[in-house]
């Protein structure tokens, strides 16, 4: 390539870094901004009401494992969950996870364990029951978490904390499940993550 046409590309590529002059919004255009405008302001004003009810940030409102926008939003966590610290858990303590769904609509019942939540991800429910299960096989720790499905939203109903198959005060397994855990990783020893996010 001679000297002139490198020259030319290096121009053409810092021309392309530029955005062309501004034109005026057209009719169209104008109407879809203060329809996303609009969108956004409800959003925002939802969210803030919400936020001020149950007193929690929505940022990362699936961490807070209170309700999820549907079984695909709670599939998704729980891939992510089980790709970090869901993994460690695994290694560690023999963590398994269990998804089961009762579909009042259909009479129909589904299954999915950790491995199948892609699956559970193409699941919709409009009206039923979901149960998440946890359990700490080394430990002998299991959690379970219901929800109640409404118009495809899951709501949590109930939390349940079973030590050697016996339920507990989820406050008290909570600290159970911390004190084992604190042995074994600098995440809890250091605060960076909550004993909830074990969960």
């Amino acid at each position: 390539m001679s000297e002139e046409e490198m020259s030319q590309e290096a121009h053409d590529e810092q021309a392309s870094d530029f955005r062309p002059e501004l034109q005026p919004f057209d009719e169209k255009q104008k109407e879809l901004i203060n329809h996303y405008l609009f969108s956004r302001t409800a959003y925002s004003l939802a969210a803030a009401a919400l936020e001020d009810n149950l007193n929690v940030p929505l940022d990362h409102y699936q961490q807070k494992r209170l309700f999820y926008r549907d079984i695909s939003d709670l599939a998704h966590f729980r891939r992510n969950f089980f790709d970090s610290v869901g993994n460690f858990l695994q290694l560690s303590f023999d963590t398994t996870y269990q998804l089961e769904i009762w579909d009042r609509q259909f009479h129909s019942k589904y299954n999915y364990s950790q491995s199948e939540l892609s699956q559970a991800g193409l699941c919709t429910v409009k009206m039923g029951t979901a149960v998440e299960t946890i359990t700490y096989g080394k430990l002998g720790f299991k959690i379970r978490r219901s929800f109640e499905i409404e118009h495809e939203h899951l709501f949590g109903t109930k939390s349940q904390f079973y030590v050697a198959g016996k339920q507990v005060p989820w406050v008290d397994g909570l600290m159970l499940l911390q004190h084992q855990l604190k042995e074994h990783t600098l995440w809890l020893k250091g605060y960076i993550l909550k004993i909830e996010d074990f969960t």
